[in-house]
């Protein structure tokens, strides 16, 4: 089964302009949990590679990667971009991933 992923209008936005200045061929999308307690990092860096493994995900003329550890975290995940006054950047949410939080700090 492929790879799901909704790419809001806003993220599409800023990947076609990322598009016009590539640094690299690929963006990898990278997930992995922080600190030990359930909560999910994700990360977004231009790539020269593929990887073995690696799922293709096309936005906007990007293509974005996903390694087969972070494919769970991020399959049927959101992707959007988001400005406020205190920070901007993509913002990954994926209500599906599963949290195994155990120290009980995070809700």
């Amino acid at each position: 089964m492929s790879l799901q992923l909704d790419v809001t209008p806003q993220a599409i936005t800023k990947l076609a302009e990322l598009g016009t200045d590539k640094k690299a061929d690929y963006v990898r999308v990278s997930a992995q949990q922080a600190c030990g307690c359930g909560r999910i990092g994700y990360r977004m860096a231009w790539e020269e590679t593929l990887a073995g493994g690696d799922e293709q995900f096309q936005a906007a003329g990007i293509t974005l990667l996903v390694d087969t550890d972070s494919r769970p975290y991020v399959d049927g995940g959101v992707l959007d971009y988001q400005m406020d006054s205190m920070q901007e950047g993509f913002v990954l949410t994926n209500p599906h991933a599963q949290s195994s939080c155990s120290c009980g700090g995070h809700h």
